[in-house]
């Protein structure tokens, strides 16, 4: 028998019938509703198109708090309909999506003599069913968070048996689920080599991952600072940051990534004789040499998450020059029915801003 595997992605989970999980709108994973104790997944039905058709193995990965309790149920069936007590037919698959049939019911498909039920299990050998249709239903209890993933269907379930001489090829006997925990193995080595592009693509690379592939391409990442997104879109966008290096789009881009909006450069040099005249003497900026650089933001930021930008901009910046933050207050505005006469003035409020460690005593007057 050739190896066939059904894997249960986003298409068949969105035929399924799905209670107290929420789904991931970029892939397959079901995490836990933790507003609810009760998680149920009854997975729409796989037809193998073969009669009396033999199966292998259901596996999923998950992540499953201690005090949560999993149950697997699964059966096959050559027939895909159902008989009510009047004698009428009736779908399988819709009886197990409806809302108005109790789970009891639909628990009594289970367990027929075709049927198989399986406690805090999530590798389990179907070597037992035979039928065309399989049927598989989740069943989780408790609160807590987690997730299921990488639900699939093995047809065949071992790689070994056919090598082995025909009176050794007991069906569900010892020696066929002896070989099964190495072919559980083997398969599992396949499957993590066949994800290896995945691993690679920064679109679909775990989150740890990439800060390891920021680092390979030249650029530190280090620190809790950045969203996930955000350290995506450095990975991929590294090459063109890299030619760009030590140029005012480079960093001005790098600040559009970090903190998603447009931000305003000024050089020292281009608003000197500004400075010089007193014109801008309100203001925050910072009247240095001609390699201080103003950057005005508008994204409030801690002195922690302050000083870990200046620390990413320091890889992008031009040589010798000194970057100085300057935050952007709101400044107070007039609505379209206000008149202001000759005389009239608007002025800000003026806010005083204290350090994080300044304590007030006695000898500290406000004024």
């Amino acid at each position: 028998m050739a190896k066939i595997t059904y894997s249960i992605k986003k298409n068949r989970l969105e035929r399924s019938y799905i209670s107290g999980f929420l789904a991931d709108p970029e892939s397959p994973r079901l995490y836990f509703d933790e507003n609810t104790g009760i998680h149920r997944l009854y997975v729409d039905v796989i037809d193998s198109a073969e009669e009396a058709g033999e199966w292998g193995r259901f596996s999923f990965s998950m992540d499953l708090p201690e005090n949560m309790a999993l149950y697997v149920y699964a059966f096959a069936s050559d027939s895909n309909t159902w008989y009510d007590n009047e004698g009428r037919d009736y779908s399988i698959m819709d009886a197990l999506l409806s809302d108005e049939i109790p789970d009891v019911e639909k628990k009594r498909f289970f367990s027929g003599d075709n049927g198989m039920r399986f406690v805090g299990k999530n590798d389990i050998l179907l070597y037992r069913l035979k039928g065309r249709y399989l049927y598989i239903a989740i069943e989780i209890l408790g609160v807590g968070a987690g997730y299921i993933d990488r639900l699939r269907v093995d047809k065949k379930g071992d790689n070994f048996m056919d090598a082995f001489p025909a009176v050794y090829r007991e069906r569900d006997g010892f020696f066929h689920r002896f070989l099964s925990v190495f072919s559980s193995i083997y398969n599992d080595v396949e499957r993590e080599i066949d994800r290896l592009p995945e691993l690679l693509d920064p679109d679909t690379c775990p989150a740890e991952c990439l800060d390891v592939y920021a680092m390979w391409l030249g650029i530190d990442l280090s620190g809790d600072f950045l969203k996930e997104e955000a350290k995506r879109t450095f990975v991929k966008e590294a090459y063109n940051l890299n030619r760009m290096k030590g140029t005012k789009g480079c960093l001005l881009r790098v600040l559009e990534i970090v903190l998603n909006e447009k931000v305003i450069i000024l050089e020292n040099n281009t608003i000197k004789a500004y400075l010089e005249r007193g014109e801008m003497a309100q203001t925050e900026l910072i009247s240095g040499g001609i390699y201080d650089v103003n950057i005005l933001i508008r994204t409030p930021l801690s002195d922690t998450d302050r000083h870990q930008l200046l620390y990413l901009l320091e890889q992008f910046k031009p040589l010798r020059s000194r970057l100085h933050l300057i935050p952007l207050r709101d400044t107070p505005t007039l609505d379209d029915e206000i008149y202001l006469d000759m005389n009239a003035v608007v002025s800000g409020d003026t806010y005083g801003v204290m350090d994080d460690d300044m304590e007030i005593t006695e000898d500290i007057v406000l004024e």
